[in-house]
């Protein structure tokens, strides 16, 4: 009996956990997200930090030690993603976890994850990784979304489809492209990803439209700004901004690094996030500012009156 126990554990029970280090809030960390006790923060090797100031931070006992790479809130409810395709959960505020997914054969890293509701959410990753849930995470299933690739790469799948059922499984995993953020307005799903795309859906990405514009390089984030405009950012400090009128028209930020989040605060004012230490501050007006680290900013949230950012360094107080 042992022994056939052996054989259909579950894969992560195998996994390495995280490492406590005494420095996890000084490494790279790369989403941070209210709670309703104070702030959670993600990162490499599997750190999940809470806090209740945003100065002390307590570093949790993790079961896995892949990167996290997003975090999501829904009370006392959160899920993480990240690497190997991971997914973790907590039920108490997140200060206990359990693995919900785990598929390191696949070698795609999780981007982002989002919940509806306590029981419905998704996730999405690399080369086209989709996947939902529609029981808080007990059992997730991945969805293929081939109608956010262009018309030819579509009639490509659908013909070899018919001919070689394996060989389009193999194609369809290498010919989508990555997917990196999602965000959630109103009633609509937005998505951000490689290759200029973005796009939303009305049916909690059941199925998406993509939204025309020009530019073919990566997105990092689309999202609503304070004062209600869609934006979306990207790579080499490409930031866009969406009219019912116009579609998506470019905004000039006056440099070239990637720009990771964007984040809308409390005072009407929107703040992106970039690598080597960029904010943009977005008001009436486009302001540009730079850290004195000058390291990469990944994320950051409005708390208690001020601004909490990870970075490639650790957490960080902002200032405009």
């Amino acid at each position: 009996m042992a022994l056939a126990a052996l054989f259909i554990a579950p894969i992560w029970a195998q996994t390495t956990p995280a490492f406590v280090a005494p420095l996890a809030k000084e490494s790279l960390l790369l989403d941070v997200a209210t709670t309703t006790d104070g702030l959670i923060a993600v990162g490499e090797r599997g750190h999940v930090l809470l806090s209740s100031d945003g100065h002390d931070w307590q570093q949790q006992q993790v079961p896995v030690n892949a990167t996290l790479t997003a975090v999501t809130v829904r009370q006392q409810q959160m899920w993480a993603v990240g690497h190997d395709a991971l997914i973790i959960a907590s039920e108490d505020g997140g200060r206990s976890w359990q693995v919900q997914h785990y598929q390191p054969e696949l070698e795609k890293p999780l981007m982002d994850v989002l919940f509806f509701d306590a029981q419905h959410g998704v996730a999405i990753g690399a080369y086209g990784l989709f996947l939902r849930t529609e029981d808080g995470g007990a059992s997730w299933q991945r969805e293929p979304h081939i109608e956010l690739l262009d018309e030819e790469d579509i009639e490509y799948l659908q013909e070899l489809k018919e001919e070689d059922e394996a060989l389009y499984e193999q194609e369809l995993g290498s010919i989508l492209p990555h997917f990196n953020r999602l965000s959630h307005i109103g009633n609509r799903l937005y998505l951000a990803g490689e290759a200029g795309l973005l796009a939303f859906s009305d049916n909690q990405g059941k199925h998406w439209q993509r939204m025309g514009v020009d530019y073919f390089g990566s997105f990092f984030d689309i999202s609503q700004a304070a004062d209600g405009r869609l934006l979306a950012a990207g790579l080499r400090g490409n930031l866009f901004v969406y009219d019912d009128l116009d579609g998506w028209r470019p905004l000039a930020t006056g440099m070239k690094s990637s720009l990771n989040s964007i984040v809308s605060l409390d005072n009407q004012q929107t703040l992106i996030v970039g690598n080597n230490g960029y904010l943009v501050w977005l008001n009436d007006d486009l302001s540009l500012t730079q850290t004195e680290e000058e390291k990469a900013v990944l994320n950051a949230v409005g708390f208690n009156g001020n601004i909490v950012a990870v970075t490639e360094a650790g957490v960080r107080f902002i200032q405009k």
